[in-house]
């Protein structure tokens, strides 16, 4: 009860985002393809069939998600739709809220991790997110928690290198880009070797220090071991995401400078002035927290930036290092004033910073959907009304198709395997907006009829269009040419 009055204002910062959060639950209308597959997944362990997409198994996906939602889908009984997974990320982002909290009060104090929660929370990007059944937001959680922890078994106590290295592992379980824990938690042990006195190195030679890796580890076994039996290879996911990047969308390639670019814009512009006066604020005073901080998100970004396609959400685990700069500089700034004008300047800062980005994250929200909606669920509708009981489903978006109609689905092959694909399946999906499905499948279009029946139908609106067909009538028609 002690603890819980004495951290009363967290509390409430949760009660409050909370609220805040859950009228946007609903938004953007349906899943996008990495969100059905999680989403998928859980219900596929639900169901004991494993770690599978429609009876497949899968190898790039991480654990931690998919069994989140499985375990939210079990509590309200097995029932499966995208409200639950929903509020299951909400739950998370809170997560990663107080654990935000709990750092920047243990290594500053109460308001800084007040703060440094409140600016994370607001910022654009984690607020468009927070509905995303994605693992951006619980992987930056886990990812920062190990690097802190990391930080505080060099300088503070060596126990903490045991937490360290099980939300290391964690971090692992959610996304593989937690690989880079490595690279950084090298870099912060040569600057304690350099910089630390004795009792530092002391840590560093600990036996902690060099049995905590085997915690993570022992966490990390069962799915590596899943990984070999199902595929042979214990890293079979890792080496598959390692080239993800290289291989997406080939013909595209962005400035070295994007993310340097889109950094206001993801966190906001008010935001990230803040975070400049936290850079200039860790120098100035060689804080060393701060500026391990700014180590840590300053190699994120950098080591993204040198690939050729880039995205937003890549750099996400970088925020919370970059809002805990801004929250030191705020709280550091307006420390030498009363309580109530403290208060009161702190409470306008970020009351105006709230306001601002409560006008771009509301245009988001009510203008923001998934590519494919409606018409896409629409045609859902129609195959879960008109297919039966455990069909195969042809269509590019395959992990959609089978979240939401929850029959089997596969991707549709290359032209010259086609024939045969049909033979073998009921239905076929086609669609105007599916990036990776096969240039000549969206011409078949045209010989589906305008007119729908219980054998075909095809759903538009101004931009997008699904279209679904039985297999042998389509089958038929390529004959027919």
């Amino acid at each position: 009860m002690g603890l819980a009055l004495e951290h009363w204002p967290v509390i409430v910062l949760l009660v409050v985002f909370g609220v805040l959060y859950s009228p946007t639950l609903n938004s953007y209308g349906m899943f996008v393809w990495d969100e059905s597959e999680y989403a998928s997944i859980g219900r596929s362990v639900l169901r004991g069939q494993g770690f599978a997409i429609a009876g497949v198994p899968n190898q790039l996906r991480p654990p931690f998600l998919p069994l989140a939602g499985a375990a939210a889908m079990w509590i309200f009984g097995g029932q499966w739709d995208d409200s639950i997974l929903r509020g299951t990320a909400c739950a998370l982002a809170l997560l990663a809220l107080l654990g935000v909290y709990s750092f920047g009060a243990a290594r500053f104090d109460r308001t800084t991790g007040l703060v440094a929660a409140f600016l994370l929370g607001i910022t654009p990007f984690f607020w468009t997110f927070v509905p995303m059944f994605l693992c951006e937001i619980p992987f930056l959680a886990f990812f920062a928690a190990a690097v802190w922890l990391f930080y505080f078994g060099i300088y503070f106590d060596q126990r903490c290198f045991l937490w360290s290295w099980i939300l290391c592992a964690l971090a692992f379980l959610t996304r593989h880009t937690a690989v880079l824990f490595f690279p950084i938690i090298f870099l912060f042990v040569c600057l304690a070797w350099w910089r630390g006195g004795s009792e530092v190195r002391s840590r560093i030679r600990s036996r902690a220090f060099f049995l905590s890796p085997l915690a993570g580890l022992l966490l990390f076994l069962p799915w590596l071991a899943r990984e070999y039996f199902a595929f042979g290879d214990p890293l079979a996911g890792l080496k598959r995401a390692s080239h993800q990047l290289q291989d997406y969308l080939p013909g595209t390639t962005m400035p070295w400078d994007f993310y340097l670019r889109r950094l206001p814009i993801l966190l906001s512009a008010e935001i990230a002035v803040f975070i400049g006066a936290g850079i200039v604020w860790a120098l100035w005073k060689r804080d060393r927290f701060a500026l391990h901080s700014l180590l840590a998100a300053t190699f994120i970004v950098t080591w993204f930036s040198c690939y050729r396609y880039k995205e937003d959400r890549i750099i996400s685990s970088a925020f919370p290092f970059l809002v805990m700069l801004a929250a030191a500089a705020l709280a550091k700034a307006t420390a030498g004033l009363r309580p109530v004008a403290r208060g009161l300047v702190l409470g306008a800062l970020l009351a105006g910073s709230f306001v601002v980005n409560l006008r771009v994250t509301r245009l988001v929200f009510e203008h923001g959907v998934t590519v494919g909606y409606p018409v896409f669920l629409d045609a859902m509708t129609f195959l879960r009304e008109n297919a039966t009981s455990g069909a195969t489903v042809l269509g590019a978006n395959f992990p959609q198709i089978h979240w939401y109609t929850d029959l089997r689905a596969i991707n549709i092959p290359e032209e010259k395997a086609l024939p045969d694909a049909l033979r073998k399946s009921e239905w076929v999906v086609i669609t105007n907006f599916e990036r990776v499905q096969k240039p000549y499948v969206l011409q078949m279009i045209k010989l589906i009829p305008s007119i729908p029946s219980r054998e075909n139908a095809i759903y538009w609106d101004k931009e997008c269009i699904t279209a679904v067909v039985r297999s042998d009538k389509l089958l038929r028609a390529l004959n027919a040419q």
